[in-house]
């Protein structure tokens, strides 16, 4: 009797073993698959959040203007129903409209519920990342387009109304990277849609456009634009708020989605990615600016396509300049597309007689530039 005993013992403690031993590892498994889960619905909330809510809010939840930022510990501490509410409903007497569709909305509950985990679990450097790797290319560095009509409804405003019209285009065209399309500034620069600013007259900002601000990213711009052209972009931001109570603002740019299968669709977003946000140092085609000449065989034989990418992620702080890193601000998606197209001006590229800085300057900003060229 005494062998059967304790085998029936041994063979409870065996079982009793291995349940807990599968509770324990039942807990842990149950925890990873949630949190399987919840990355799948942050993944493809990126996607939604680029689409409809990247505008305002920003393509990092950093806020843009007015509209308040999302990245913040408030935010993240909020309870599911109060996010899913203001986000389905929107907040009364704010610009926040109710996105479900019970509301004349586009979102459904599943969507919002995904927005609703982003919210509260995601990491917002990777919201970019996640939505470009699905096509989705985020509102980043694009320069605003100003339209016919917005020229002709500001130099109708008065007699500067024709100069305030060519400030705002050459804002548009040279300004935006780093001080946003609303003069709402960034990492990169300071806002200027400010009263602080317009209470400055016109030679103090003519003088910082000119001449930069050294120890900052304001390069001086006296080399790219002409006199009169400075004049017009001081005027301009001196009467910003004239001009957008006539109604007149930059709009941001609108979502882009692309086929990352597609080569020519890359190369495509590529050289509009070098157009909005490298021609305003590098000059127009690559040809040289307030920076060193992009589309030149002295710079296109030298340069393999890692040490391109790494300037373009780490900025050219080991080579002394005042190229900012753009790491941060750009997905993979857009870094790869933007070294494709940079390596395709190869073919075609001059020999440049001086790499580092054209009729137009460069080398960077003039504090930096202690030696010869």
């Amino acid at each position: 009797m005494r062998y059967p005993l304790i085998a029936g013992f041994t063979a409870l403690l065996v079982l009793i073993t291995a349940l807990a031993i599968y509770t324990a590892r039942e807990e842990q498994r149950m925890q990873t698959a949630q949190a399987d889960l919840r990355q799948v619905a942050i993944t493809d909330a990126s996607v939604v959040y680029v689409q409809y809510c990247a505008t305002c809010h920003g393509a990092t939840g950093e806020g843009i203007g007015a509209t308040p930022p999302l990245d913040n510990e408030g935010v993240r501490g909020m309870d599911y129903d109060t996010l899913f509410k203001t986000i389905a409903r929107g907040r009364y007497a704010t610009a926040m409209t109710g996105w479900h569709v019970d509301e004349g909305g586009m979102l459904t509950t599943y969507e919002i519920d995904q927005l609703v985990a982003l919210l509260r679990y995601g990491e917002w450097p990777q919201v970019r990342e996640l939505a470009a790797q699905q096509g989705m290319i985020p509102v980043s560095l694009a320069a605003p387009e100003v339209a016919a009509e917005q020229i002709a409804a500001i130099s109708a405003l008065g007699p500067e109304g024709s100069i305030w019209a060519n400030g705002l285009n050459l804002y548009a065209q040279n300004c935006t990277t780093c001080h946003g399309a609303t003069g709402e500034g960034s990492s990169l620069a300071v806002a200027l849609n400010t009263p602080e600013l317009r209470s400055q007259d016109a030679a103090t900002i003519t003088r910082t456009i000119t001449e930069g601000v050294p120890g900052t990213m304001m390069a001086a711009w006296n080399k790219a634009l002409q006199p009169e052209e400075i004049s017009a972009l001081a005027e301009f931001l001196r009467h910003w708020d004239q001009v957008e109570a006539a109604g007149i603002a930059l709009s941001a740019p609108t979502i882009e989605q692309i086929d990352l299968g597609d080569a020519e669709a890359v190369l495509a977003l590529g050289e509009r990615l070098f157009t909005t946000t490298c021609t305003t140092c590098h000059g127009e085609n690559g040809s040289g600016g307030v920076g060193p000449a992009i589309n030149s065989q002295q710079f296109l034989s030298r340069k393999d396509d890692a040490a391109i990418e790494q300037t373009i992620i780490e900025g050219g702080h080991r080579a002394n300049t005042g190229m900012p890193a753009f790491g941060d601000r750009l997905t993979s998606v857009e870094i790869t597309a933007l070294v494709r197209y940079i390596r395709s001006l190869q073919a075609t590229a001059p020999s440049v007689a001086n790499p580092r800085g054209t009729q137009q300057g460069g080398g960077g900003p003039p504090w930096l530039r202690d030696g010869p060229p």
